[in-house]
């Protein structure tokens, strides 16, 4: 998690689930020491050359320095964007890397992922969980993307100085530096970054590249704080890497920037030709108006016609050896343990709202209502991640009439809103593993008093299908009631139950409904009521049912996903909630998937 790239977004998180935000003392100075321009250039600093530039990654790429933004789609390299920070699994590494490239861009390559990853049971940076998340990609080849440029970096971690995203003990510069030695070790001709400023560290680090300067309207001045950058950056023989807050870092604070500052601010950065890569927080479409896009074209051509520099920094020393592959350290987590990244085929189980923050391989799955100025970034996150998504396209409140009836134009219009985005990749992948289509369709109080028939329910799925062939489609309502249509489900795919213990015995529950959906020719999803463990308005699960009920649920083979009803910060929260949760997903990576779409 970022701290200045995120802090808007942990703002909002404050409203909506009473978290707490720190401020840092390096995010929080607005420090304006002054420098000669012409120091810009490192040999002016007496002690640095400037590196030789990577061979270009293909004929598009238009040279000067990669510019573009966090989260960015691959379709978005082009025109505007040829840079981006990306977190990428080793699974779908050289196949993503292979499409930047086709695309004349370049990528700072995130390859630990979610912070949640490598924090240990105090909430502190680990190590060996780190190097657990480096090695799982020890053997693939994918040397030709850092030779020729493609790749610009690798991103070791986010903000360390900040205690918030580590439980109030930030991570050293020396332990940021030994990290740079690890990934030097197995990756010596790629350049090692963090993110944060040159200032962290307290003399010249030896396996670390470059830093990274992130501008907010509140840091000042931006001809200062480039000034600043570039001097401490040169007095520690560190690349500097720059970007914008364009989500959070505008006046006033904490608001989006405007074109206007997003031209401002982008130009006083790139008055410096030190930088070797201009990549912005973060993408986010509803934020890409025309006005901001021209913005951003007028920025691209600045960077382009930077000359083109590596962001290795040519003095990091030579690494020792790699170790052995096989070397486990004896405070790393075991493989079958949450934290390793789930398997292609593990059954998806989540918490329905889970945000975005808790995406982390600790889980298999994500369920969620969907907005689409995030669709995109949240699936790439979660294919980063190897989870598994179900999202709700059309939210209820939304799709009503004046009494509360169901309105099936205004579902299918808010369904045509994430018409325009490119979903087939991560339709292919199953990343985007479901189409909730509907909330109890069957419930005629949740409905203004009339049910929704299931010839609509089926209208609905056959209206998804149309646009999205390959998109598994399912109703939050149980099969023995899906059971009850007069006709055979041709477009909807899967039916949705969710337990309490009110319902009986778990076992004879599941044979039940696993009965009718075979009967009807439909897919299973299984859900736990946590909150509301005997139905509404009832004590929520304790740990040990979550455990019982949970792995009863995920070992049912006819169950293609499984779900926690529904997140709640407070409860999550919970150390003995938290690993019975981590528990089931245990048992969820280690058995394999079953369809949710059998006609």
């Amino acid at each position: 998690m970022t701290y200045t790239f995120k802090l808007s977004r942990r703002i909002a998180r404050l409203r909506a689930i009473g978290l707490v935000a720190a401020t840092v003392a390096f995010a929080a100075c607005s420090d304006t020491d002054t420098l000669d321009p012409s120091q810009d250039n490192p040999a002016a600093g007496g002690n640095q050359a400037i590196p030789a530039a990577p061979q270009l990654a293909n004929s598009t790429y238009a040279g000067g320095i990669p510019f573009g933004l966090f989260a960015q789609p691959t379709e978005l390299f082009g025109n505007v964007y040829n840079g981006a920070k990306e977190t990428i699994g080793p699974q779908l590494l050289n196949s993503t890397l292979a499409a930047i490239k086709a695309r004349g861009g370049r990528v700072v390559l995130m390859m630990a992922g979610s912070e949640l990853n490598y924090r240990d049971a105090s909430g502190h940076f680990s190590y060996s969980m780190w190097k657990q998340r480096i090695d799982r990609f020890r053997g693939i080849n994918f040397d030709s993307y850092i030779n020729d440029g493609t790749i610009i970096g690798h991103y070791l971690l986010d903000e360390p100085q900040d205690p918030s995203n580590w439980n109030g003990v930030p991570v050293t510069p020396a332990m940021v530096d030994q990290m740079g030695q690890y990934s030097k070790q197995l990756w010596p001709k790629m350049a090692t970054m963090v993110r944060t400023e040159p200032r962290f560290f307290p003399s010249a680090p030896k396996y670390v590249d470059a830093a990274w300067a992130q501008y907010l309207a509140r840091f000042g001045s931006p001809s200062d704080y480039i000034r600043r950058n570039v001097a401490d950056a040169q007095a520690r023989g560190l690349q500097l890497v720059i970007g914008l807050n364009v989500i959070g870092g505008g006046t006033p604070n904490l608001t989006p920037m405007s074109a206007s500052e997003v031209e401002s601010y982008g130009q006083a950065l790139l008055s410096s030709t030190y930088p070797c890569a201009f990549i912005s927080w973060q993408y986010k479409s509803s934020y890409l108006s025309s006005d901001v896009t021209n913005a951003m074209t007028k920025l691209r051509s600045l960077a382009q016609n930077r000359s083109t520099r590596s962001c290795l920094s040519g003095a990091t020393e030579a690494p020792p050896p790699p170790p052995p592959s096989d070397s486990t350290p004896s405070d790393s987590t075991p493989p079958s343990q949450p934290g390793q990244t789930p398997s292609a085929t593990a059954l998806p189980f989540g918490v329905f709202q889970a945000p975005e923050a808790d995406y982390s391989s600790r889980w298999t799955g994500s369920i969620y209502r969907a907005d689409p100025s995030t669709l995109v970034s949240r699936l790439a996150d979660a294919r980063a991640e190897g989870l598994r998504s179900v999202v709700n396209l059309a939210r209820p409140a939304r799709v009503k009439n004046a009494d509360g009836t169901f309105n099936f134009t205004k579902w299918k219009g808010e369904v045509d809103r994430y018409r325009p985005l490119a979903l087939g990749q991560y339709i292919t992948a199953r990343t985007l593993y479901a189409h909730a289509l509907v909330d109890q369709p069957n419930c005629a109080s949740c409905w203004g008093g009339k049910a929704i028939p299931w010839e609509t329910v089926e209208a609905m799925a056959k209206y998804s299908k149309s646009i999205w062939p390959g998109l598994p489609t399912a109703a939050k309502v149980a099969p023995t009631l899906l059971a009850k249509a007069s006709f055979g489900w041709s477009y909807l795919d899967a039916g949705w139950a969710t337990y309490n213990t009110r319902q009986g015995d778990l076992r004879t529950y599941l044979a039940s409904e696993a009965k009718a959906a075979s009967a009807k020719g439909l897919g299973f999803m299984v859900g736990l009521n946590l909150l509301d463990a005997s139905g509404a308005n009832t004590a929520p699960m304790t740990a040990s049912q979550i455990m019982q009920l949970g792995t009863i649920a995920a070992k049912s083979s006819g169950v293609c996903a499984l779900v926690g009803w529904q997140y709640d910060k407070a409860y999550v929260g919970q150390a003995g909630i938290r690993a019975a949760l981590d528990s089931v997903a245990k048992v969820a990576k280690s058995r394999s998937i079953a369809s949710c779409a059998v006609n």
